[in-house]
């Protein structure tokens, strides 16, 4: 397999991973009466995992129309890729809570879902020659 997709696969293999993972403190923290949570935060990561594919299609051409005019990747990937993800991670709460929270703890899983996609990509920038990665349908 060439090194390239090798490394496009361990980078959609890393986000399904975390986002996962991330799933998985959600319904611990938003629903912890739910049995068998390990399975559907595999599900949820997936389906975020998926959810950003579309989201990153949406927004490709924004980000590179931007990352164009201001010559700023790291400026693009704040401007476009976070409030983006502030949406989906709001989005995905709604789809995993079955009882309410404080705000303070929504707010925090929320940040901290932003956070963790953004650390995600450390390895398509890797992949990429050290960029930061703007301009590719994910989200």
């Amino acid at each position: 397999m060439d090194s390239e997709i090798l490394g496009y696969v361990v980078y959609v293999a890393t986000k399904i991973t975390v986002y996962a993972s991330w799933c998985y403190l959600g319904i611990r923290l938003f629903d912890p009466a739910r049995t068998q949570s390990a399975g559907i935060a595999a599900i949820y990561g997936l389906a975020r995992f998926l959810l950003g594919l579309v989201v990153g299609i949406g927004i490709f051409f924004a980000a590179l129309d931007m990352n164009n005019a201001t010559r700023n990747a790291p400026l693009t990937y704040v401007a476009i890729y976070v409030p983006a993800r502030i949406v989906e991670w709001s989005l995905w709460y709604a789809v995993i809570r079955r009882r309410s929270a404080p705000v303070a703890r929504i707010a925090g899983w929320v940040g901290g879902g932003v956070l963790v996609s953004c650390i995600a990509d450390i390895p398509l920038g890797i992949l990429e020659g050290g960029v930061v990665p703007v301009g590719r349908p994910f989200c």
